[in-house]
């Protein structure tokens, strides 16, 4: 319980949805470890925890809030609708440093849009990311392409994309891209993964530091059937899938509606491939397939790392990286799992809220962890089960399973504020040095609540 107020931190602009009291997050929102109380250490014994080169992640929750972003400084480009046919080389001719601002309108058929200059950014005029439309009308294989550093794509909405609604990734000849920011986005219906990051296909430069914060990706029910099906992958969708990436935030964003009648989607946020030191805090998934995942399967790529932080542990599909003071709901059946770590070494799954209705019928677990090179943190969560699988280990203690609607304010509106009669997960949890703020802002404090959000008395 937190001995301090500290209210709510307001909420981003942007779409609309059940931020309910959480108010803090715009557009809505087993097994080892025991069930009595809070306690129940049962997860195997393992070496890892939070060792390894993750460090502190992103100084601890700073910047929760949402805001509109400053007005532009330098080099300031102004379009409107009408000149849709010339936004390609607009975006194209633009210098480093350059603001591309848009009016308010549909802009459609949009054409790809390739930034391939440092420091360009693309952002709507007004500020309001549904007053901005980018409509590819499932014409456009992929719309925004970046393939240069420090650019950033802020208060639009990126929707109706064959493929991939956004796609970074670097040049073939390099260099590595740094510090793309993706800021009060709305990204809606595309056809394969949202969100997606990548190396170059020599695998020799990479995609590191982003960010994805404040932003909506929804699939919708009229999107659902453009969804890419592969032989032996149905539901080739998800939110944001990186592959080989370093150092990305993915913070307070709603993501929701990943799910397929036949096959599992992707994650709504998926890092993967020897992807190292990511932070997934404060958001919001609704009704997908799979929630946040580091790490996919036993064997696949991998990147060279200089310091070579685990030696002789062989392949790891995720390095360290924090999973903090999310909510995962669901109350659809096919629910698969809410935080899915394989081969992920190092990292730490804190304060977590993962609640699921009995309306799911496929579900597996809301956090499973598995194969030899899995060593995890995982503590402080609300749940329904925890799982290991394959050989992993970690250590896995003061998590509270088997919850059920009556510790929570009205999981029907998905507030999960606790009650005050949710004894078994007030004051129960263990002090982490990392476990960063909750839903709203509050510290955990010396006797720390389960789960995304302290109880203020």
């Amino acid at each position: 319980m937190a001995d301090h107020g500290g209210g709510g931190t307001g909420g981003s602009a942007g779409a609309a949805g059940n931020a309910g009291r959480a108010g803090a997050v715009d557009a809505g929102t087993g097994g080892r470890s025991g069930s009595a109380g809070a306690s129940g250490s049962g997860g195997a014994s393992g070496s890892g925890g939070a060792s390894g080169s993750g460090g502190a992640m992103d100084a601890g929750s700073a910047g929760l809030g949402c805001d509109p972003l400053a007005p532009p400084t330098g080099t300031v480009i102004n379009v409107t609708p009408s000149q849709t046919s010339q936004l390609a080389s607009i975006v194209a001719g633009a210098a480093a440093g350059t603001t591309i601002l848009l009016a308010d309108g549909i802009y459609t058929p949009v054409p790809r849009l390739n930034l391939m200059t440092p420091g360009v950014s693309l952002r709507s005029a007004s500020g309001n990311a549904s007053a901005v439309v980018l409509d590819g009308v499932y014409a456009a294989d992929e719309i925004i392409f970046v393939a240069a550093s420090n650019v950033t794509l802020a208060e639009i909405t990126v929707t109706h994309a064959i493929n991939h609604p956004i796609h970074v990734s670097p040049p073939d000849t390099g260099p590595d891209v740094t510090g793309v920011r993706l800021y009060r986005l709305r990204v809606v219906d595309g056809g394969e993964q949202f969100v997606k990051v990548n190396p170059n296909g020599a695998r020799t430069f990479w995609v590191d530091n982003g960010r994805l914060e404040c932003s909506t990706l929804l699939l919708t029910d009229a999107g659902r059937p453009h969804v890419v099906s592969l032989p032996g992958l149905p539901c080739y969708t998800g939110g944001i899938d990186a592959h080989s990436a370093r150092g990305w935030v993915v913070r307070r964003n709603h993501l929701e509606g990943f799910w397929c009648a036949t096959g599992l989607s992707e994650h709504a946020i998926h890092f993967w491939n020897a992807s190292r030191d990511t932070l997934a805090e404060h958001n919001v998934i609704v009704n997908v397939a799979m929630g946040i995942g580091f790490g996919l399967g036993e064997t696949g790529t991998t990147r060279p790392y200089a310091d070579n932080p685990y030696p002789g542990a062989g392949f790891i599909g995720h390095y360290d990286g924090i999973i903090r003071n999310n909510v995962i709901y669901a109350d659809i059946a096919g629910f698969d799992t809410g935080v899915a770590l394989e081969q992920a070494r190092g990292v730490r799954v804190y304060h977590n809220t993962i609640y699921s209705t009995d309306a799911v019928t496929g579900f597996f677990s809301p956090i499973d962890y598995r194969f030899a090179s899995t060593v995890a943190e995982i503590r402080n969560n609300l749940v329904r089960r925890i799982s290991m699988r394959n050989g992993a280990t970690g250590t896995v203690d003061h998590n509270l399973e088997n919850v059920s609607a009556a510790y929570f304010v009205n999981p029907a509106t998905r507030d999960f504020h606790l009650l005050a009669t949710a004894a078994n997960a007030i004051d129960q949890g263990v002090v982490v040095t990392e476990a960063g703020l909750d839903m709203d802002g509050v510290a955990h404090g010396a006797s720390p609540d389960l789960g995304a959000y302290e109880r203020v008395p």
